[in-house]
């Protein structure tokens, strides 16, 4: 049922809109965004940049960060909006563990934003978001990276896949980790349940987060190994790179 103008403004009043990183009110008659003021002091991710995951890197000249120089990714090329650090990060703790759901939708929109081209020119035929263990799922509520997936799929009109992987097992939170454990940690943890669908598919992974990327190369190897054509991901938030 569509709102008249009326109702929408009586609702903007009762529950008014905020930008999701610094949670100042937004003009009643805009819509629900990230403030201009955020958009200029946000952490986006700039050149230059890891060619493998996006992490930034301190130098024109270096062409992989880190992690990527260490480790044998299972994923082709990944791409991310921001540095986890400061407020964002603060806001993708409000989107995970606050019930901000309605983040999913605004923050997915910088991601179509800064790179539907990318998305358009690596051919994605699916849209899979890294699944969470399903008991912590429905404590939840919800799983973020399936918000963040379903929103990416509708701008760009490309099918989301909720169910085609899961995660079998409740590991421990992979941030008080170090980067062996985190690798440890998540080792052989997702099982493709739809092989057919993803079968010789080039598939976008979603996640909320990236850091050391043991969680999106564990989904990755395990997406290949059934059949999957080629691995890209997409997250909101990246570490450093060095």
């Amino acid at each position: 049922m569509k709102l008249n103008k009326l109702t929408k403004m009586l609702l903007d009043i009762v529950y008014p809109k905020r930008c999701p990183i610094c949670m100042e009110l937004i003009p009643i008659n805009q819509e629900e965004k990230i403030c201009e003021i955020c958009i200029e002091e946000l952490p986006y991710i700039q050149q230059p940049r890891c060619q493998k995951c996006s992490k930034p890197v301190f130098s024109e000249e270096v062409t992989y960060c880190f992690d990527c120089i260490k480790a044998n990714h299972y994923y082709k090329n990944g791409w991310a909006v921001w540095l986890y650090e400061g407020a964002i990060k603060d806001a993708l703790h409000r989107f995970k563990y606050n019930n901000n759901k309605n983040y999913g939708r605004i923050l997915s929109k910088e991601v179509v934003t800064l790179y539907s081209r990318e998305i358009f020119d690596a051919k994605i035929d699916l849209i899979i978001p890294v699944p969470l263990y399903r008991k912590k799922e429905k404590k939840r509520g919800y799983n973020q990276a399936g918000i963040i997936a379903t929103y990416i799929g509708k701008y760009m009109n490309i099918t989301c896949s909720h169910n085609s992987i899961i995660k079998k097992i409740n590991t421990k939170a992979q941030k008080n980790l170090t980067d062996k454990e985190r690798i440890s940690n998540v080792k052989n943890i997702f099982k493709v349940t739809d092989e057919k669908l993803i079968k010789d598919k080039t598939i976008l992974l979603c996640d909320d987060i990236y850091t050391t990327g043991s969680t999106i190369n564990s989904c990755a190897k395990e997406l290949l190994s059934c059949g999957a054509k080629e691995i890209y991901f997409i997250t909101l938030a990246i570490g450093k790179g060095f």
